[in-house]
């Protein structure tokens, strides 16, 4: 599973249909359930900086081996919005204008609007019409908070593409790859007339409400923000990409940001290197972790400070609800005093059992509280997705999606482990010398594990040394 930009996802020619929610204003109902912290703050910073927000999105594409049945296909995603209650709430600015309250909509009262382009068109004028179509229709300031495209490669043709897009308000990076799975389900269980074959699921709305309430427990005592202000340090920082990202003089192109993703294992070596990890006392998410620290070590990084997401899915009704299930936490893992790989791993163990008890508070409660300015600029995933429901069938025709991002300084790293092997996918500053400090980044964090793969361990020997 690779996560990307759409533009940089195989599409195929053919007739589009875009798929949109509508709700009539009057079947809308306050609802007391607070919104999350991170949901506020999210509508918030989309409020004060539109031009920013618009156009942001991620989403999944994915092929579903059955020929378009377009009116079972309608009544599929008033289904799957009915059996999410994230899709059918949104934020309305609260009275006074202080800060926001929630409507939802029930479920019957939705409706599923088909817009037909007017004839097939080739693959890069799809890509355009679907961006176009995404960035008019979602938003994290305006419901609907998702919007669905199909791509018919032919009348009658055995199969057809799926793109969704969603707010990241209301989906998270598992809701992402789940869909898959189960939108093929609802699917084909109604052009088969059968009840689909789903497990059920609870409601992200009623999460955020005990999200809320965890974070409305903190203060600036609390021992989950003091740990966030030692790690943060005086200056009151969130840790930065080691190497040199910032634009040179004189460079004036826009913000957007360059993206990549690599395959660096297949499945076998995959299995080597995890072995190894595990030999040194480590394990999978410890050893892809202490491989990118000794890639940076051996580019003159001292060591990895950055910011992890982590799920929260925290109860079984949660497993695949669809919502925004995700906190973070900080790790700091210096080098110390190793020299290779395998002496890394006890640090970077350490480092990641550390705080991983401050994931269910919220980033944004914690930062507000101390003042912090500004959002995670190093930022490192790791996600196994083997497990996800449907993973087995994944093709190279299934992938996560992301709309293009503006920063001049954020570096985002998502290792993925799937059923065919390590994938590496990655954003950074678009400009030659972040491009410069990426690509070394990359090509060192693949010796690292081909080295651990054929030998059991990499040297920590530092032969390039490029931070400034």
């Amino acid at each position: 599973m690779e996560y990307s930009e759409l533009a940089d996802y195989p599409l195929h020619g053919g007739q589009t249909i875009g798929w949109v929610p509508t709700a009539h204003a009057d079947a809308w109902r306050n609802d007391h359930r607070p919104l999350s912290t991170d949901h506020e703050a999210h509508v918030a910073c989309a409020t004060s900086a539109p031009e920013a927000a618009a156009g942001s999105w991620i989403g999944t594409a994915f092929r579903v081996e059955e020929p378009l049945d377009t009116d079972a296909f309608g009544a599929v995603i008033g289904e799957w919005i009915a059996r999410h209650e994230a899709y059918r709430t949104t934020a309305v600015p609260a009275v006074g204008g202080r800060g926001f309250t929630r409507a939802t909509v029930p479920a019957d009262a939705i409706a599923v609007e088909a817009r037909r382009a007017p004839e097939p068109r080739g693959s890069a004028e799809i890509c355009s019409r679907i961006e176009t179509f995404f960035a008019d229709v979602v938003s994290a300031v305006r419901w609907p908070h998702l919007a669905v495209v199909t791509v018919e490669p032919a009348p009658a043709s055995p199969w057809f593409t799926v793109v969704f897009a969603a707010d990241h308000a209301v989906m998270d990076a598992y809701t992402q790859v789940i869909a898959i799975a189960e939108l093929t389900e609802l699917y084909r269980a109604r052009v088969q007339g059968r009840a689909p074959l789903l497990p059920p699921v609870g409601s992200y709305v009623d999460f955020s409400a005990f999200e809320r309430a965890v974070d409305d427990a903190l203060d600036h005592d609390h021992p989950v923000v003091q740990r966030w202000a030692g790690f943060l340090g005086a200056d009151r920082r969130l840790p930065a990409f080691p190497l040199p990202v910032s634009r040179p003089t004189g460079d004036t192109a826009p913000d957007f940001q360059a993206s990549l993703s690599r395959w660096l294992l297949d499945d076998d070596a995959t299995e080597a290197f995890v072995a190894a990890a595990k030999g040194f006392g480590g394990s999978q998410t410890s050893g892809f972790l202490s491989a990118v620290k000794t890639a940076l070590g051996r580019l003159g990084a001292d060591g990895l400070r950055f910011i992890m997401p982590m799920h929260t899915r925290n109860a079984p009704e949660f497993a695949v609800a669809a919502g925004w299930f995700v906190g973070v936490m900080p790790v700091d893992d210096p080098i110390g005093h190793a020299a290779s790989f395998g002496e890394t791993i006890g640090g970077t163990s350490a480092a990641i059992r550390a705080n991983r008890d401050v994931v269910p508070f919220s980033l944004p409660r914690v930062t507000s509280i101390l003042d912090v300015p500004g959002a995670p600029e190093f930022v490192v995933s790791f996600v196994d997705g083997r497990a996800v429901p449907g993973a087995d069938a994944w093709t190279e025709h299934e992938r996560a999606l992301r709309s293009r991002v503006r920063s001049g300084s954020e570096v985002y790293l998502w290792i993925n482990r799937a059923a065919g092997g390590l994938n590496l996918s990655m954003r950074y500053p678009n400009n030659e010398i972040a491009a410069s400090s990426v690509h070394a980044f990359v090509a060192e964090f693949a010796a690292v594990l081909s080295e651990v793969v054929e030998t059991g361990d990499a040297a920590l020997g530092r032969p390039v040394r490029i931070v400034q």
